[in-house]
C-alpha cells in the first residue's frame, strides 16, 4: 500500500512539473513578437516584374501586395516557425502567385504557374 502511494505521489509530481513546462511554453508563444514585424518593400523580377510590399504582423502573419503595371493583388501568407524569417506560401493568391524565401536574407523566389523569378525587399 505504501509503495502504491509513493508511486502515485511521484506520478502526480511529474505530471505537475510537465504541466508547468507546458504552461510556460504556451505563455512564451502567446507573448512572442517576431523580429520581422513591420513593412517590407521591394521588387519582384523575372518572367513578370513589379513592386512588392509585405506587411508582417506581430505573430508572423503577412499581408502582401504586388503591383505590376495596371495590376494589383493582395495575398496572405505567413512565416514558418523557428525565427529564421522563412516564407513559404502554402496557398496561392487568387492569380496563383506563390512566394518563397526569407526576410532574414531579404530575398527569395516566386512562382505563378509556369512563370517564375526572384524578389528582394528591405524593411521600411
Amino acid at each position: 500500500m505504501m509503495k502504491t502511494i509513493k508511486i502515485l505521489t511521484l506520478l502526480l509530481t511529474l505530471n505537475f512539473l510537465f504541466s508547468c513546462d507546458e504552461i510556460e511554453r504556451n505563455r512564451q508563444e502567446d507573448n512572442y513578437v517576431t523580429p520581422y514585424k513591420g513593412k517590407w518593400v521591394g521588387t519582384y523580377t523575372g518572367d513578370q516584374s513589379g513592386t512588392l510590399v509585405l506587411n508582417v504582423g506581430e505573430k508572423g502573419g503577412i499581408e502582401g501586395v504586388r503591383k505590376s503595371m495596371e495590376f494589383e493583388e493582395t495575398f496572405y501568407t505567413s512565416m514558418q516557425g523557428g525565427g529564421s524569417g522563412a516564407i513559404s506560401t502554402m496557398s496561392p493568391s487568387p492569380s496563383g502567385f506563390l512566394l518563397y524565401g526569407s526576410l532574414e536574407t531579404k530575398s527569395g523566389t516566386w512562382k505563378m504557374g509556369a512563370l517564375q523569378g526572384k524578389w528582394t525587399v528591405v524593411q521600411n
